[in-house]
C-alpha cells in the first residue's frame, strides 16, 4: 500500500497548490456491507461476508465498487480544458488494494474543445458508458447483476474497461458519437489483441437511447460485440431494457455465442426512499454447449444525505449449465446448474 500513499500525498498537495484556472478534485465512494448467499459448493453450503458483490468476493463493495481517485481540470482558453483522471480500487474489509496496479481503474489524460473530447490510456469502455444510460440499475450492485452489465463472456471484465485506450468522443445534431480504439501492442501484428467500437446515444425529454458496436481480436481470433438499449423516466418512475449479443470465434472454428438482455423499473417513493427490480437473461452456446442464467434482483435504498445511503438487497439466480464466469458449482449434481438466492444489507458514502 505504499505506493497509493506516496500517490495520495503528491496528488493532494498538487490539489492544494492549484491555481485559479485549474483545479484537483479528490472523490471516492466507501461500500460496507454484510451478503449472505446460498448454494456457492457442491455440498450446498451457504457463505456470510462483509462486502462482497459475488459469491466469493469480499470486500470491495456490494452497491457500489469502492474507489479513491483524483480528477484535473485545467482551463486552456477559448473553450478548451486538458484534464486527467486517476482512480484506483480497494477493500473495505482489508484495507488493501484490490489490484496489483495502482491505478486500475482508471488512469488516462485528455483534451476538450469545441472539436469535442480526445481521451487517451486506461479507461471505461464506449460498451460499458452506453449499457449505463440504460442499466436498471444504473451500474449499482455491479457484480450481482453482472455479467450483462457491460461485462463481455469472452473478454473476462474487457468490456468494461480497455488498456492502452484512445476514445474520441462530439456532439453531432444533439447525438452523442464516439470511437474507440485499445491498442493490442502485439510485434509484427497491428491487430492481434486490438479492440475498435463506434458508440452512439441520443436524449429528448424522459427517453434515451443507445447503441455500440465493438470489433476484437482474442490471440487472433476475431471477437463480435453489440449492445442497443434505451430508458424512460417521468414523474420518478425510470423503465429501462437492454440487449447484448457478443459471437467468439475458436480454434475449432465453431464460433461460441453469448445473448444478454434485461428489463426493469425504479420508482422514488420519495426524495430519500427508492425501490428497484430488475430481471436478467444470459444465454451462451460454447463448444455445442447451451447454458442460460436468470437473475432476479430486488434493491431498496434510504438516503440519510445526499451522499450517504443504507441499502437493502435480495436476489435469486437460476442457472442451468452456467460457464465459468458465472457463478460456483452447485450441490445439484450438475455441473453449474441449480439455484443460489442472495441477501445484502449495507452502507455506501460518497466524499
Amino acid at each position: 500500500m505504499k505506493k497509493p500513499l506516496i500517490a495520495f500525498a503528491v496528488l493532494s498537495a498538487f490539489a492544494a497548490t492549484a491555481s485559479a484556472q485549474s483545479s484537483v478534485t479528490i472523490y471516492g465512494s466507501i461500500d460496507a456491507g454484510i451478503r449472505n448467499v446460498t448454494n456457492v459448493n457442491a455440498a450446498g453450503d451457504s457463505k456470510l461476508v462483509m462486502g462482497g458483490t459475488s459469491p466469493g468476493a469480499t470486500g470491495n463493495g456490494i452497491s457500489n465498487s469502492n474507489r479513491l481517485g483524483f480528477k484535473g481540470v485545467e482551463d486552456l482558453g477559448g473553450g478548451m480544458n486538458a484534464h486527467f483522471v486517476l482512480e484506483s480500487g480497494f477493500n473495505t474489509g482489508t484495507g488493501t488494494s484490490d489490484s496489483a496496479a495502482m491505478f486500475n481503474r482508471s488512469a488516462f489524460v485528455g483534451i476538450t474543445g469545441e472539436f469535442g473530447n480526445l481521451d487517451l490510456g486506461r479507461q471505461y469502455s464506449l460498451a460499458f458508458k452506453t449499457i449505463g444510460t440504460y442499466d436498471p440499475f444504473s451500474f449499482k450492485f455491479p457484480s450481482i447483476t453482472s455479467p450483462v452489465a457491460g461485462v463481455a463472456l469472452f473478454y473476462p471484465a474487457a468490456a468494461t474497461r480497455f488498456n492502452n485506450d484512445v476514445q474520441y468522443t462530439a456532439i453531432l445534431s444533439g447525438v452523442k458519437v464516439s470511437a474507440e480504439y485499445s491498442f493490442g501492442e502485439q510485434a509484427g501484428d497491428i491487430g492481434k489483441n486490438s479492440v475498435k467500437s463506434v458508440a452512439a446515444t441520443y436524449a429528448t425529454g424522459p427517453f434515451n437511447f443507445g447503441g455500440t458496436f465493438m470489433s476484437g481480436d482474442i490471440n487472433g481470433y476475431r471477437n463480435k460485440y453489440y449492445t442497443v438499449g434505451g430508458a424512460y423516466k417521468e414523474s420518478g418512475v425510470r423503465v429501462s431494457f437492454g440487449y447484448v449479443k457478443e459471437i467468439q470465434e475458436t480454434l475449432s472454428k465453431v464460433d461460441s455465442e453469448q445473448k444478454s438482455y434485461w428489463g426493469g423499473v425504479s420508482y422514488a417513493i420519495s426524495p430519500q426512499v427508492e425501490l428497484t427490480g430488475a430481471y436478467y437473461v444470459t444465454k451462451a452456446t460454447v463448444a455445442k454447449i447451451d447454458s442460460d442464467r436468470k437473475n432476479l434482483v430486488l434493491a431498496a435504498t434510504y438516503s440519510l444525505s445526499k451522499r450517504t445511503n443504507f441499502y437493502v438487497e435480495a436476489d435469486n439466480r437460476k442457472l442451468t449449465n452456467a460457464l465459468t464466469a458465472l457463478p460456483l458449482t452447485l450441490s445439484s449434481g450438475s455441473i453449474n446448474t441449480g439455484t443460489q438466492n442472495g441477501l445484502s444489507i449495507g452502507i455506501n458514502h460518497l466524499f
